[in-house]
């Protein structure tokens, strides 16, 4: 089986995160850098990242959740290249400014399943290099250490930040090997002050179950994309997990397609959530209005 590999080093101005040999899918590597930008020195850009209750009703009656479901069910639904044609992707920016952005315009921040379809059933190269070079996705997953079991929570430390966490609800405390998923919007980022941050879950939780413990070909979940169960052959079906081996995690999927080497059916949950990188914003949908009956 053929294998990724990755090499990392802190260097002046933050992680180096390299592409080295072998590689999945033969193609020679190039080596890239993915500098991160600092998360507190950002915010300003798009105002404080405070806890604000900012959904509300829009005029055709639907509520913000009822909205979101809507536009979840339209991705799913949609013909990929169609997808294509309404997803808009940002300048590069970190997890943190994406989702104030997000905030402020009333937008989804697209979700990993989604870049996946595009990435693995469409072709376009050039739209591929335009806008696939690093992309955040709105999943975020939360995992432990292999082996180590779900405790009251889970910690992240950062590079470019001091520490984020989330409080593990009960009913997932002492699961092993498992990862919690949560789509934008169904969580908030709480700034503690002192470049600390908490992230909340305000909805449902999905979990993924037997959870790899290290890099490798896996069948993806058939909901949110993500690597579970055993290791696998490399196939056009199997997606390719990167994870940390000796930390737990708590950020977003990032897709990419690679500069020189073609990574599309790579899924990285390894990259810091305050590296700089693409993110694709889908404004919510809402339900056509009914049109008059005439007698």
């Amino acid at each position: 089986m053929k294998q990724l590999a990755r090499g990392n080093r802190l260097e002046a101005g933050g992680w180096r995160v390299e592409a080295v040999s072998p590689k999945p899918y033969g193609l020679k590597p190039t080596y890239y850098s993915l500098q991160p930008i600092a998360a507190a020195s950002r915010f300003g850009r798009y105002g404080p990242l405070v806890s604000r209750e900012v959904r509300q009703p829009d005029v055709t009656g639907q509520s913000y959740f009822e909205q979101v479901k809507r536009t979840r069910e339209m991705l799913r639904s949609m013909d990929p290249e169609t997808v294509k044609q309404v997803i808009e992707f940002t300048g590069r920016m970190n997890f943190f400014e994406a989702l104030a952005l997000a905030k402020k315009e009333g937008k989804l921040i697209v979700p990993n399943f989604v870049h996946d379809r595009i990435l693995t059933e469409t072709g376009e190269h050039k739209y591929f290099r335009q806008n696939y070079l690093g992309v955040l996705t709105g999943t975020l997953v939360i995992y432990e250490k292999p082996d180590v079991p779900f405790g009251e929570q889970v910690i992240f430390e950062g590079v470019t930040f001091k520490v984020v966490t989330f409080k593990v609800p009960k009913q997932f405390r002492g699961k092993i090997n498992c990862a919690l998923v949560v789509e934008h919007p169904d969580f908030e980022l709480i700034d503690l002050g002192n470049n600390r941050f908490e992230i909340r879950a305000t909805d449902g939780i999905h979990l993924i179950e037997q959870f790899p413990k290290q890099d490798g070909w896996h069948m993806p979940d058939a909901e949110t994309g993500i690597p579970r169960g055993k290791a696998v052959k490399e196939s056009s079906d199997a997606r390719y997990l990167w994870r940390l081996k000796d930390s737990s995690y708590l950020g977003p999927v990032a897709r990419e397609y690679g500069l020189g080497y073609d990574y599309r059916r790579v899924v990285d949950l390894y990259r810091w959530s305050s590296n700089g990188s693409g993110v694709a914003l889908v404004p919510l949908a809402t339900a056509p209005k009914k049109s008059d009956s005439h007698g």
